[in-house]
């Protein structure tokens, strides 16, 4: 069985979580790791150069190239750095509100203890670059 989450999540360091479920801590882990590395910046680690987010407010892009190249990135991104989700999608979804702001649906199959299941995450970009996913 491979440990996933902070260690003090495995210490079971987090209020609330010792009453619930394995899949829904597991979940929350996720939920939260997500939200830290898609705020993080690219070049934020010293030790790993290619960790945190790319700088995604060139002007000089369409509406449509934007979201591409954001859309890509988050998906690379969370293949190589979330190990814990596996067949990932990302949807761009629309924001009638305020078009310039980045909503994803991510989909994407959760693994707990060798067993898959689908799991959909939405990120939206905050202000300040930081990215909240629920």
């Amino acid at each position: 069985m491979t440990a996933y989450g902070s260690l003090f999540e495995r210490l079971g360091g987090i209020p609330g979580n010792r009453s619930a479920n394995r899949k829904e801590a597991i979940r929350d882990s996720v939920t939260a790791h997500l939200s830290k590395m898609l705020s993080a910046r690219a070049g934020s680690v010293l030790a790993l150069p290619d960790y945190g987010m790319p700088d995604l407010n060139n002007m000089n892009l369409s509406l449509h190239d934007a979201l591409t190249q954001s859309r890509d990135a988050i998906h690379c991104f969370i293949e190589t750095y979330e190990p814990r989700l596996t067949e990932v999608a990302l949807v761009s979804a629309p924001n009638e509100v305020d078009p310039l702001n980045l909503t994803f649906s991510i989909e994407a199959q959760l693994d707990v203890d060798g067993v898959q299941s689908p799991a959909v995450f939405s990120a939206r970009r905050m202000g300040g670059g930081s990215i909240k996913v629920r």
